[in-house]
């Protein structure tokens, strides 16, 4: 079947001949939240460490990652309504005269084997983004956050997303129903959102969903300085540490809780992380799920691959005032080693 709103979308862009922003093509703009400064501290991180870096993520780079190695002053963009009007929905993407933006899971097409049913809609609010609905690890960080800006009431929805093992549980425990889902649709108006920046605003959001996740699960910490070893396991983009065996059985030894939520359900995950001080994971997705149940006071030690370096969680510690330290491992013949004895001296750093 051909998609029709690409079609017409094609046609409003060669007849302007530009690309237009989101702001362009708004009826209506405000912000929820504005531009805002704020210092943050460095990483935490032993001497030479960097020097092992040899690559990075292909979703990030240097650039990215040095201010949030070294700290500083950090501008935190605003977030923004935009009211839409005539939008055209289809698959991962809307459309709007010469405007087109991803906000779901899914290519492009032109011709669709096997389209969705089609609606039409009055006044929505598009509450999924490309990220969340790509990455697991946004889905939590920024696309459930976004769930929250609509009023009690508004009409939500959401486009086609990955298939998340856990969401249903998370759902659950945050009290988060889940947004209509349209494949195809045509919208008298719609309001989108550019909610990306880690403000006091989405601060907010955070605590309210990690309130919530404390007040479902009524469960606290069994010790008073718990910690954690959340294992990546086989989920996602190969990030394989060599020794995990040894270094396992030397965080087990340490009075570490090796947490597998590739094994578990999302509220056993919950109470087995449930206020945790110290968190050690490998840099992915899955960390995400420490960012709700984490301690308010928390600790995050990442490790990372010397050649996929990216830190991404710590814009999230940095706007919680939790401590974020990073470990870089050592290249390995399938993956990656971590020096123990530097482990150790991180641990000591942070507790």
């Amino acid at each position: 079947m051909l998609n029709y709103a690409k079609v017409l979308w094609a046609f409003h862009r060669l007849r302007s001949g530009h690309r237009p922003d989101l702001k362009d093509i708004a009826v209506k703009t405000w912000d929820l939240c504005a531009e805002e400064t704020t210092t943050v501290a460095p990483a935490i991180y032993l001497d030479g460490t960097l020097d092992k870096i040899s690559a990075y993520s292909p979703w990030s780079s240097q650039e990215y990652e040095k201010p949030r190695v070294l700290g500083g002053t950090a501008t935190h963009a605003r977030s923004t309504a935009y009211l839409l009007r005539d939008v055209r929905i289809n698959g991962a993407w809307i459309y709007s005269e010469a405007f087109k933006a991803q906000h779901g899971f899914g290519p492009d097409k032109l011709f669709q084997r096997h389209p969705r049913e089609f609606t039409k809609l009055d006044h929505v609010h598009l509450v999924s983004n490309s990220p969340g609905s790509n990455f697991f690890g946004n889905f939590l960080l920024d696309e459930f956050p976004l769930e929250l800006l609509p009023k009690a009431g508004d009409n939500r929805i959401g486009l086609q997303t990955k298939a998340y093992e856990h969401e249903a549980g998370y759902r659950e425990i945050l009290g988060l129903p889940r947004p209509l889902r349209v494949g195809r649709a045509r919208c008298h108006e719609v309001i989108v959102y550019r909610d990306f920046a880690q403000n006091s605003l989405k601060q907010g959001r955070y605590q309210t969903l990690r309130q919530r996740l404390r007040h479902s699960i009524n469960e606290t910490a069994s010790e008073s300085f718990k910690r954690v070893y959340l294992k990546r396991g086989v989920t996602g983009e190969a990030r394989i540490v060599a020794n995990e065996h040894d270094l396992e059985e030397h965080l087990t030894n340490l009075g570490f809780d090796i947490v597998e939520p590739a094994v578990l359900s999302t509220q056993d995950v919950c109470r087995r992380m449930i206020d945790a001080k110290l968190v050690i994971s490998v840099e992915g997705s899955h960390l995400a799920h420490a960012i709700y149940t984490m301690a308010d006071d928390a600790a995050l030690l990442v490790l990372e691959p010397p050649d996929r370096f990216a830190m991404p969680y710590k814009d999230f510690t940095d706007r919680m005032n939790m401590r974020f330290a990073f470990l870089v491992g050592d290249h390995a013949q399938n993956g990656f080693n971590v020096d123990l004895t530097d482990l150790d001296r991180l641990i000591d750093l942070l507790t």
